[in-house]
């Protein structure tokens, strides 16, 4: 599957809904995803000015952004998602039960490639993307586990983890214009 069908299918993958979730009937990210194509995500403006009163800045397109700087890994996706599947019932199993989740990815990745990998939320922290997204990583290594956040607050929402190749040019900077007049 393509880097750009991966992502796509991501940025609408249904994470459904939840009483604390403040989407209300279709303000989550995967209703409004749902209802563009991949073509219209190609079509879309890599970054767009936005303003907030006087404040202005720079939105850059999480769907640009990740087919530009990752590289989706199919056969360690498979590989993670092989092992989430083992032993899901036997809980006599010292590794419990592993599910598509954050603590899960962490131990796998961790285990797997030998490394302290982390947690980082785009929500924690300044930046540029116009949709939030969590991943595990290690700043030694250039494998991450990705979740696109499709809900409508932080609290909720993320879709399942794939395995990607990063570029150096992965990084979330912060664009901010000031003094800067809008044509």
């Amino acid at each position: 599957m393509s880097n750009m069908q991966v992502i796509y299918n991501m940025l609408t993958e249904d994470t459904g809904t939840h009483m604390c979730d403040s989407g209300g009937a279709s303000g989550r990210h995967w209703q409004k995803n749902q209802k563009k194509s991949i073509e219209d995500f190609i079509n879309e403006p890599y970054e767009t000015l936005e303003t907030d009163g006087d404040y202005k800045y720079y939105s850059r397109s999480l769907f640009h952004h990740l087919n530009e700087t990752c590289e989706y890994l199919e056969q360690e996706t498979e590989d993670f998602n092989n092992w989430v599947k083992q032993d899901l019932y036997n809980y006599d199993n010292q590794n419990g039960r592993a599910f598509n989740d954050l603590y899960d990815v962490q131990e796998y990745m961790s285990k797997t490639y030998d490394y302290d990998f982390k947690c980082e939320n785009t929500c924690n922290f300044e930046n540029d993307l116009n949709q939030g997204c969590m991943y595990v990583f290690d700043l030694d290594t250039d494998i991450i586990a990705l979740s696109i956040h499709n809900g409508a607050d932080c609290r909720g929402g993320y879709t399942d983890f794939k395995l990607f190749r990063i570029y150096e040019s992965f990084h979330f900077m912060t664009t901010e214009l000031e003094d800067t007049e809008v044509a």
